[in-house]
């Protein structure tokens, strides 16, 4: 069996909708949004903002639905699947959806009442070894086109 394990570094797109189902598991479902700024061949920047639906479930999901808010910054660790589905104009999309597995505050993020205290579980700084994973990855990374860069 496999599974793709992926860690998220974003902002909540929107708040927690939550709900119970039929096995009285407590459910919380969000969307991510993970800015990302590139150069293209040319050295022209280009922005691009990549959209995750996340589902906690349990626990994670209450405490998510208490704390997390519309622009808080949080690092969500989950399993990863690409669903396809079509839109109301008949084109094929696909959806990234997350089941969490683990997550962490990051701070407030782009929340407009920043003066509210964080959670005491929260954490004001990247983890480290989060943080040195990030610092190996290339500036110069070309995605245009069919060429993209060897990751072994």
């Amino acid at each position: 069996m496999s599974s793709a394990k992926v860690t998220i570094i974003g902002n909540l797109g929107r708040n927690p909708e939550t709900r119970v189902n039929a096995n009285n598991t407590f459910i919380a479902n969000f969307s991510i949004a993970v800015n990302n700024q590139r150069k293209t061949a040319t050295g022209e920047a280009v922005k691009k903002t990549d959209w995750y639906n996340i589902t906690a479930t349990g626990r994670q999901a209450q405490v998510l639905a208490e704390h997390a808010r519309k622009g808080d910054q949080l690092l969500v660790e989950g399993k990863q699947t690409f669903n396809p589905w079509t839109d109301r104009e008949g084109n094929s999309r696909v959806s990234v959806d997350v089941l969490v597995q683990d997550f962490r505050f990051l701070g407030n993020g782009s929340r407009s009442d920043e003066n509210q205290a964080a959670p005491e579980a929260a954490s004001s700084e990247i983890p480290e070894d989060i943080r040195e994973a990030l610092s190996t990855i290339p500036d110069n990374l070309d995605f245009s086109g069919d060429n993209f860069p060897s990751v072994m």
